[in-house]
């Protein structure tokens, strides 16, 4: 249940990992359905290649193993970590009225309009304050619209995968026809370290300092926050934010940090940041090094990891889609997600490259929000050239 996870992690004589049902098993998150026709094939292909070429980025500083395991040692019994596990409530503060400025962009620029604000949130671990914050292009968050006109209209902010974030590259990432369909509107949203507040490969986020990748999770969910609102100050009659892989996991926290979202939506999402770690080989050393390494990401990560905290979006509100051949956020992935917020997982025959019918999912599951009252549904509108010939008709027939 949800609430006893939340409970596990919020306890102090509890607060242990082995009381979380996280996955240990690398074989229980494989994909289970064989991939048929070219486009399946391709798709479970192109997936493996990616899972291997990941395995190969590796950050100039990389640390030893061992010397891992010694940092997660001392992290975990400086003060700073007991206060992050035994005081839920300042995870995730609140933001207060944080100055946003908007500015209109040159045509030739992706969208209409960019919202922007000074991102400094409350850190709390104190020790990597001078590190986080000599980022500067970090401390501007952005978003960017696509469309227009808001006021009155359904919006989606959406969040980016891991590497991306370029406005350029998330214009053709995401299936935006479809949500034009359905009548939302859409605004780019850029993850900490990413895309224009970040210009390293692979990002500075998240990485092997659990406090730094503790401190990018909360700033987004900070900087978020401020999106929603800059989004409903500027007329939109519902907010909702629509996440992509590492971007899918950064939704569905958010989904248990506040109720001030209209609907939440996580595509070939993770769940959990040290069992895709475990799933595909990138937990650093080998044997009880690796293994000692993986239970000390799962348990340090308890806090911020989604399945282990209390939803606050109610289940009609929260949407999850996987790709049933992703080999890298598994369909297995997908689907604890959706357990956990209690709705249905909604599957496409894609990976995690190769969307195959992304399209489709994307539209059963706007649909059902709309069919759960969730977004109004679009009213559409008759072509003029329709409306023409059906009055010519009329006019022919009273003649």
């Amino acid at each position: 249940m949800p609430g006893e996870a939340q409970q596990a992690w919020e306890t102090p004589n509890v607060g242990r990992a082995s009381g979380i049902s996280f996955k240990t098993d690398r074989g229980q998150l494989a994909t289970t359905v064989r991939p048929r026709g070219l486009l399946q094939k391709l798709a479970y292909k192109v997936d493996g290649f990616l899972v291997r070429q990941i395995r190969k980025l590796q950050p100039s500083d990389l640390k030893e193993p061992h010397e891992l395991v010694h940092d997660l040692t001392a992290f975990a019994s400086s003060d700073d970590y007991r206060a992050y596990r035994n005081n839920p409530g300042d995870l995730f503060p609140a933001p207060g009225r944080i100055d946003v400025k908007k500015r209109w962009l040159a045509p030739h620029r992706v969208g209409f309009a960019e919202w922007n604000w000074h991102s400094v949130h409350p850190l709390i671990f104190n020790d990597i304050e001078h590190v986080y914050r000599s980022h500067r292009d970090n401390q501007t968050a952005l978003l960017r619209t696509l469309n227009f006109r808001i006021k009155g209209k359904p919006m989606a902010i959406l969040v980016n995968g891991f590497s991306s974030g370029h406005h350029l590259m998330e214009r053709i990432a995401w299936p935006i026809r479809e949500f034009n369909r359905q009548g939302i509107g859409v605004s780019l949203f850029a993850l900490p370290f990413h895309g224009p507040r970040g210009h390293a490969f692979p990002p500075e986020w998240p990485q092997q300092d659990t406090a730094f990748t503790i401190e990018g999770f909360r700033q987004a969910i900070w900087d978020l926050q401020t999106a929603i609102r800059a989004m409903r100050e500027a007329g939109a009659s519902h907010v909702g934010v629509v996440g992509m892989s590492l971007g899918g996991y950064t939704a569905a926290l958010l989904a248990t940090v506040t109720s001030n979202v209209d609907f939440v939506l996580s595509y070939i999402p993770i769940a959990s940041i040290p069992d895709i770690m475990h799933d595909n080989d990138l937990v650093p050393g080998s044997g009880d090094i690796q293994r000692t390494l993986y239970q000390g990401y799962r348990e340090q990560l308890v806090p911020i990891t989604p399945v282990c905290r209390m939803p606050k979006v109610e289940s009609k509100r929260v949407a999850i889609i996987s790709g049933e051949f992703d080999r890298l956020a598994t369909v297995n992935h997908g689907k604890r997600l959706a357990d956990h917020f209690g709705t249905e997982l909604i599957t496409f025959p894609g990976g995690h490259l190769v969307q195959n019918k992304r399209a489709k999912a994307f539209r059963k599951a706007l649909e059902g929000f709309q069919d759960a009252g969730v977004l109004p549904r679009k009213r559409w509108k008759r072509s003029s050239r329709r409306v023409s010939k059906t009055s010519a008709a009329r006019a022919n027939a009273g003649q």
